[in-house]
């Protein structure tokens, strides 16, 4: 793998007989299988190769690497008289040597352990409670984690301190900080820890009703959806010379076509498209697992990504970033795509998430004619009361069956 990267015989011999020389082969690999060029790969080389000279010089072992050591050979890159070091220059040099060390972790070469984040030890202990005894997503805890620990931080991580007056102020001014609609879902994980630390003797049982309840009315909006016209540009958007429009595509068709949330379409595998039956395999919210039929025009737009632009990775996830290091798309990042589809559209939308599709999709299907249970179904609601939310959306039915406003003077107000 070394000769593919580097063409000097010279620098080629002095790679491959250096301190580090037994790891680069390795190393380069996997930087290959992360979708690096062959040049940016010698960068990395020659990094890698720095730092087993400056730790050899030291007596420091490439198996006893560390994040100190790493820190210290930063420290010494401007005054660097090393050999090939201050020719080839120092920016970026910081991040190559940790990507070196993280591959030595991987491979079992460096025994250190990576530091952990600064996080209290209860919170640690709370997490630990989440996944053990509630078995909750990790989506769900780390949600969870954030705010446990904006919540102890106000308290210098000492839950002894936490006052009612204390639990009130945050809640209040975290949800002003964050989104309206994640007001629930504050109260519920600051409740829900005030519980534990009541059960385990942390804190007055009186603290959990000190967190006020927010008033969230389900049914009092209308949901925010699209046209089929504006939908269908959102989409045609895709079809531009770029090197992942068919990624782009293949993911606004799933969103638009079976109203799959982003967290469905990122988590999608190899394995759970269904070919030969024509449906996918679908894992949602509570893992529960449903198969969906897989439409013509987004099956069609997968099979091309898949053949012409999913990079080749050690993963079976379908979607997949165009940049190294190559891993699997994430929500953000699908996000990021609809945001950028609607722009590219010129389509004026009321929001520009994911969910603005899924919210179409339903429209159109009530408006097509079908039930609220065909709907819930379609979208794997499991309350019906969260499809009624759509029925709200045909304004002309709901003239018909609308009672008139009693006139001012034979109102008994």
């Amino acid at each position: 793998m070394l000769e593919r990267c580097v063409k000097n015989p010279l620098t080629l011999h002095r790679l491959h007989t250096g301190p580090a020389g037994p790891c680069l082969d390795g190393f380069a690999e996997s930087m290959g299988a992360a979708g690096y060029s062959s040049e940016t790969i010698g960068s990395y080389l020659h990094a890698a190769d720095h730092l087993g000279q400056w730790a050899a010089q030291r007596r420091v072992a490439i198996a006893d690497l560390d994040e100190d050591l790493l820190a210290r050979f930063a420290r010494h890159l401007p005054r660097c008289r090393c050999r090939g070091g201050k020719r080839r220059g120092h920016r970026g040099v910081p991040f190559r040597v940790h990507a070196f060390l993280r591959y030595l972790r991987n491979a079992g070469i460096v025994t250190t352990t990576a530091p952990e984040a600064t996080r209290p030890p209860l919170v640690t202990e709370y997490g630990a409670w989440m996944r053990d005894r509630r078995g909750l997503a990790a989506t769900t805890m780390a949600y969870s984690v954030r705010v446990v620990q904006a919540l102890l931080g106000t308290v210098g991580d000492n839950p002894t301190g936490l006052a009612v007056a204390g639990v009130r102020r945050f809640v209040l001014e975290y949800i002003q900080q964050h989104a309206p609609a994640s007001a629930g879902c504050v109260t519920t994980v600051v409740r829900c820890f005030l519980r534990w630390l009541v059960v385990h003797g942390r804190c007055a049982p009186d603290l959990v009703a000190a967190v006020p309840t927010m008033p969230t009315w389900r049914l009092a909006t209308l949901p925010r959806y699209l046209p089929d016209a504006d939908v269908e540009r959102i989409v045609e958007a895709c079809d531009r010379p770029s090197p992942v429009a068919r990624r782009d595509r293949a993911m606004l068709l799933l969103l638009a076509r079976l109203g799959l949330r982003a967290g469905d379409v990122v988590a999608l595998r190899l394995g759970d498209i269904e070919w030969e039956q024509g449906r996918l395999r679908v894992v949602g919210k509570g893992r529960r697992e449903t198969r969906l039929p897989l439409p013509q025009d987004a099956g069609d737009a997968m099979l091309g990504y898949l053949e012409a632009e999913r990079p080749a990775a050690a993963t079976d996830h379908v979607f997949l970033t165009a940049r190294p290091p190559i891993h699997p798309l994430r929500s953000s990042g699908l996000r990021d795509v609809v945001c950028r589809a609607i722009g590219r559209a010129g389509v004026q939308a009321p929001s520009r998430g994911t969910h603005l599709l899924r919210h179409s999709l339903a429209t159109r299907l009530l408006r097509d004619g079908a039930t609220l249970d065909a709907i819930g179904a379609v979208l794997r609601h499991r309350d019906v009361n969260t499809t009624a939310l759509y029925a709200k959306v045909d304004v002309g039915l709901l003239r018909q069956v609308a009672q008139p406003w009693p006139d001012a003077e034979g109102s008994s107000c």
